[in-house]
C-alpha cells in the first residue's frame, strides 16, 4: 500500500523512479523493471521517467528490447514516445533474423557491437559509433562509425573499414553496402581486396602440386 502510494506521489510530479527507487525501502536489491513505450520496451534497475515528455535516463545496465532485437548497455537515454534512444558502454545489439526480423524473411541472424549507439526505433535506423563490428554466420564489418538501416538492409561504414565474406576481405575508407544483394560500394585511397589464389589444376600426366611431373617407369617385358 505504501509502495502504491509513494508511486502515485511521483506520477503526480510527472517523474517517476520506475525501475525500483520506490520498492528500495522494500527490497535488498531492486527488482527488474518494465517500462512499455510505443517503439521498445525497457528493462533495467534504476531510472527516472518523465509520464508527461516521454523521457528516461538511467546510468544501470539496460536491456532495450523490440520484436527481433535485443539491445544492451551500461547506460541509456532518450524517449519512448519519439522512439529515439542513446546507448553508451559496452553495446551489443542481437537482430534474430529470420521471420521475426524487419530485415526479412530470410534475413541471417546478426549481431551489432559498439561504444555508443544512437537508436531511431521509429525509422529502424541504428548508428553506431566507436569499434563498430556488425557479424553473421557468413559474413563481418568493421569500422569506426557504421549506420544501419533496417529496413532497408543497408550498412554504411566510415572510418578504417574491413569487410569480410567467405575468404574475401576488402578494406576501404568508406563503404556502403547492401545486405540483401550482398553487394557493396567501397572507396578510399587505395581500395585493398585480398582473396585466396586459385590453382590451376594439374596439367595432363601430372601429379601433386600444379608444375611437378611424376616420372614414369615402362613396364617391363
Amino acid at each position: 500500500m505504501e509502495r502504491r502510494r509513494l508511486q502515485r506521489a511521483l506520477s503526480a510530479w510527472g517523474l517517476a523512479a520506475f525501475a525500483g527507487l520506490a520498492a528500495h525501502a522494500a527490497a535488498a536489491s531492486p527488482p527488474l523493471m518494465h517500462l512499455a513505450g510505443k517503439f521498445y520496451t525497457i528493462e533495467t534497475n534504476a531510472a527516472h521517467y518523465n509520464f508527461g515528455s516521454g523521457a528516461f535516463l538511467t546510468q544501470a545496465p539496460v536491456h532495450i528490447t523490440r520484436e527481433g532485437l535485443d539491445a544492451f548497455a551500461d547506460r541509456a537515454e532518450g524517449n519512448t514516445k519519439s522512439g529515439t534512444a542513446v546507448m553508451r558502454g559496452n553495446v551489443r545489439v542481437h537482430d534474430t533474423g529470420g521471420t521475426a526480423s524487419p530485415q526479412g524473411r530470410g534475413a541471417e541472424a546478426a549481431t551489432l557491437t559498439c561504444d555508443e549507439l544512437d537508436v531511431d526505433a521509429k525509422t529502424d535506423v541504428y548508428r553506431a559509433i566507436g569499434h563498430a563490428r556488425y557479424e553473421t554466420a557468413t559474413r563481418s564489418a568493421a569500422a569506426d562509425t557504421m549506420v544501419m538501416d533496417r529496413k532497408h538492409r543497408t550498412l554504411h561504414l566510415d572510418g578504417d573499414v574491413t569487410l569480410t565474406e567467405g575468404d574475401t576481405t576488402v578494406r576501404a575508407a568508406v563503404v556502403d553496402a547492401d545486405m540483401g544483394r550482398h553487394d557493396a560500394v567501397a572507396t578510399g585511397a587505395p581500395v585493398v581486396i585480398t582473396r585466396p589464389v586459385e590453382s590451376p589444376p594439374p596439367a595432363p600426366g601430372t601429379l601433386g602440386t600444379p608444375g611437378s611431373v611424376r616420372p614414369t617407369t615402362p613396364p617391363r617385358p
